[in-house]
């Protein structure tokens, strides 16, 4: 009993590492589909193949030792079960609080609509455009500009965006 138990420790520790180091280095997720719905499990935290690889290998071991300090495999069975079910809600719990300094670096247009900036070259009044500067997502962005009443904003001028029309952002004074 305790070579088998050594075994599936083993190989299923082997496959969590693996299926650690290739979503670090690779960003691979696992999909598994049910139904008409797809259920990612690596959303939010370790997912299910990772939690069930977790349970398997750390219970599987710790039920292992205790079986090699006691004789009484039942109790052995209840501590590799609470082990296992331990393991992997505290790797859970790490899983969540690294993710949460994850932050979403893309944008769109839209994310620039009724946000505050300035311009940072000039937009003349009637064709033509100019570029603004405009914080997104807490980083800096360049992008085209046109004056959505038709008057020249001048470089420094505050602005906010009342309009996106394809790649051009329709600006107008802060103060309007």
């Amino acid at each position: 009993m305790l070579y088998i138990l050594t075994w599936i420790a083993i190989f299923s520790g082997g496959i969590l590492i693996l299926l650690f180091l290739i979503s670090l280095i690779g960003g691979l997720e696992l999909d598994i589909e049910v139904g008409s719905t797809d259920v990612e499990t690596d959303a939010g935290g370790i997912g299910l193949v990772k939690g069930f690889l977790t349970f398997l290998s750390f219970g599987s071991w710790v039920m292992k030792v205790t079986l090699a300090t006691s004789s009484n495999p039942v109790m052995s069975l209840i501590v590799g079960i609470l082990s296992g079910i331990v393991a992997f809600y505290l790797l859970n719990y790490v899983f969540k609080l690294l993710l949460k300094n994850e932050s979403n670096v893309n944008w769109t247009m839209d994310d620039a609509l009724f946000q505050t900036g300035k311009v940072y070259l000039r937009i003349p009044a009637k064709k033509g455009n100019g570029i603004i500067t405009i914080d997104i997502n807490g980083t800096p962005r360049e992008l085209k500009a046109k004056s959505l009443n038709k008057e020249v904003l001048e470089t420094g001028v505050s602005i906010r965006v009342i309009e996106i029309d394809g790649d051009f952002a329709l600006v107008e004074k802060e103060s309007n």
